[in-house]
């Protein structure tokens, strides 16, 4: 009985400090003002989204698409703001980008 609790203790732990570094390492932007110079900006939503409302300075990049386009050709050397359309979306795509780049992430949601 006390194995079962300590290992209760430890998983709730572990989902604590996950949830934690996911949501340290993610930023909503909201409303402020954007500098592009500041951001590497990729559009992560799909074609057809991005095409009736771009983001300027943006490159889009489905999210289907991501993990293959930055093992291609991708480098950046800024933060990272992602153009997406829901939180869920931006999730994957910071633990994708983190796994190549040490860089801060943020995100908006698009109009």
């Amino acid at each position: 009985m006390e194995l079962i609790l300590i290992l209760i203790i430890v998983i709730v732990l572990i989902l604590f400090l996950k949830n934690a570094a996911d949501h340290k390492s993610l930023t909503y932007i909201g409303d402020e003002q954007i500098s592009i110079k500041e951001y590497c900006i990729i559009d992560i939503r799909d074609y057809i989204s991005a095409s009736h409302s771009p983001y300027p300075g943006s490159e889009n990049i489905p999210l289907s698409y991501l993990s293959r386009e930055l093992k291609e050709r991708m480098d950046c050397e800024k933060n990272i703001l992602l153009i997406t359309d829901d939180k869920r979306g931006a999730k994957m795509a910071a633990k994708i980008i983190r796994k190549k780049w040490k860089s801060s992430i943020y995100y908006i949601k698009s109009a």
